[in-house]
């Protein structure tokens, strides 16, 4: 059974690569989040700050774009650090080798 915290993890690693100094997706902000895994948003915020005391991923404020569209206020995203993308891979290979 996958956690939560992996699910987030999973879906930020689907994220890798979209986003620039000034915008992201829609997906990598905490309604996004919550909306792509099936939570509340404040389940996400609490889940988040777990993964960022565990040091894989951090957060930045940014424009997020949604619809093809650009939001004029600043929300709070997150990406994956080194660690969790590496920390994701090995979930990944762990749940293939599953039967």
């Amino acid at each position: 059974m996958t956690t939560i915290q992996e699910k987030i993890l999973l879906h930020l690693y689907g994220q890798i690569g979209f986003g620039n100094s000034y915008e992201m997706p829609y997906k990598t902000s905490q309604p996004g989040i919550a909306d792509a895994i099936g939570i509340t948003r404040s389940h996400v915020s609490i889940e988040m700050k777990k993964l960022e005391t565990k040091g894989l991923v951090f957060h930045l404020n940014r424009h997020v774009k949604r619809d093809g569209n650009v939001n004029g206020n600043s929300v709070r995203c997150y990406r994956l650090n080194a660690l969790g993308i590496a920390y994701t891979r090995d979930l990944m290979e762990s749940m293939e080798a599953m039967p």
